[in-house]
Parts: structure tokens; sequence; C-alpha cells
């Protein structure tokens, strides 16, 4: 029997707590949309933390979130929608991506969760027109979005890519959601567009106004620096040592 390096320990739920229910899990990569998008899921109400995963690498990182003391790798569990989320405050070691993302998939089987979504970025500067996302899935999977589907010359990279393999070969049905997303910064207005399409395909409700309120913040800030940075170039002198952070 392999032995595996990363443990799924569930606190307080049954064994078949999880069977039939859909997981949702990403990354902090581009524009941490995979992030984003599922700690707003389960800080939208109606999860409980049911566990963690813990890696022989574990990251020395703990924190207080709203739902209190956190790890880098935790469960959360919404009952009444069958959904699985797995959060990943942080990226796993870089030597363990293939083993964790592994692990997920055997997990997922093992529980007889019945799909996983996926969710991911796009660098945005490839978008065209004005299309939100690009999608795809592994050959078990029957969805069909009503979204471009990825092309040939894009491509993941990672742990979401390794997730996505390792669905394909296991015959776990996944769906990769791929919304364009800023590259240099957080996006949550990217975010928001992957749960309006997990609100399509799992026919739920989770609210994204406050995530594009949060995305118009942010642009409001970083046209705030960049006015204060073009009124300092005007200035005279303005390149004699002036330091900005």
């Amino acid at each position: 029997m392999r032995r595996t390096l990363i443990k799924f320990l569930l606190k307080g739920i049954s064994a078949d707590a999880l069977k039939g229910s859909t997981l949702i899990t990403g990354f902090r990569t581009i524009g941490e949309v995979g992030y984003l998008a599922v700690r707003h899921l389960i800080l939208s109400g109606g999860f409980r933390r049911v566990g963690f995963i813990e890696t022989k690498r574990m990251r020395d990182v703990a924190f207080v979130e709203e739902y209190g003391l956190a790890a880098p790798f935790e469960i959360f569990l919404n009952e009444d929608l069958r959904i699985v989320a797995i959060l990943n405050h942080l990226l796993p070691h870089q030597a363990e991506w293939a083993e964790f993302s592994k692990g997920i998939v055997e997990w997922a089987l093992k529980h007889e969760i019945s799909e996983g979504i996926f969710i991911g970025g796009l660098d945005k500067r490839y978008a065209e027109g004005n299309e939100k996302l690009r999608w795809l899935k592994t050959s078990s999977s029957t969805r069909n979005l009503n979204y471009p589907y990825m092309e040939k010359q894009l491509f993941i990279v990672g742990p979401l890519a390794l997730l996505t393999i390792y669905s394909e070969f296991e015959a776990f049905p996944s769906v990769v959601i791929l919304p364009y997303a800023d590259r240099d910064r957080p996006d949550p207005a990217a975010a928001a567009i992957a749960i309006e399409t997990i609100n399509e395909m799992l026919n739920v409700k989770f609210e994204t106004a406050s995530l594009y309120e949060e995305a118009k913040k942010i642009e409001e800030e970083i046209q705030k620096q960049f006015e204060i940075i073009q009124k300092e170039l005007m200035q005279p002198g303005s390149g004699s040592g002036r330091i900005y952070m």
C-alpha cells in the first residue's frame, strides 16, 4: 500500500457525511482568484469547518480568521447545499504539489464525492473581446458551460494543473473555472465571476456584490497611488532621491 505524506483530518462528522457532495477548491495563483473565491464562499454562511490537511512539510504559519484560529489548509462543509470546500490559505511546499493534488483527488474518491469544481485564473491580457472566463473539464465530467472552452495556446500550471491531471488519471469528474484576472494583484472581481459561474452550475445563490465592491476599492486605491506618483514626477527635482513606498 502506498504511503501518503498527506493526511486528511476530519473532525465531528461521520465517514459518509461527504458522500454525493461537490468539492470546490483553488489556490493563490493568478489574481489569487481561487483563494478569494473559496474564502468568500465559506464566509458567506452555511459552512462549518470539519477538518484540516496535514503535510510533511507543513507551513509554519498560524493566524486568526473570522471563524477563529486558522491553519494553512482547511476543510469546510455546507451540509444543506452538499458542498465541500478546501480553503488553501497558502500554497503547499513546491516539493509537495504533486502529492498534495493527488491526495485531494484520492480523498474525494474515497468519500464518494460526486465532482470537483476547481478555480484558477487566466492572465487578462490574453482575453478576447468581452469574454469573462474560459473553462475546461476532465473526460469523465458531463458538465457543459455556456462560456468559451480553453484554447490550445492557453495553459495552467502549478498545483491547479496537477489537480486537474490527477482528476483525469483517476476519472474524477471535474471542471476548471478560469476567469480572466489581473496577474499583479488580488482580483476580487474575477473571484466574483467564478462564484457566479458556480451559482449557475449548482443552482445556488452565493452573493457577489461585496467582492465587486472590494474590487472597486482596489481600483480606486491604485488610481490614487498613480495620481500621487504622477504629481510627484511633475515636481521640480523629482528624480533627486525621493523614495516611494
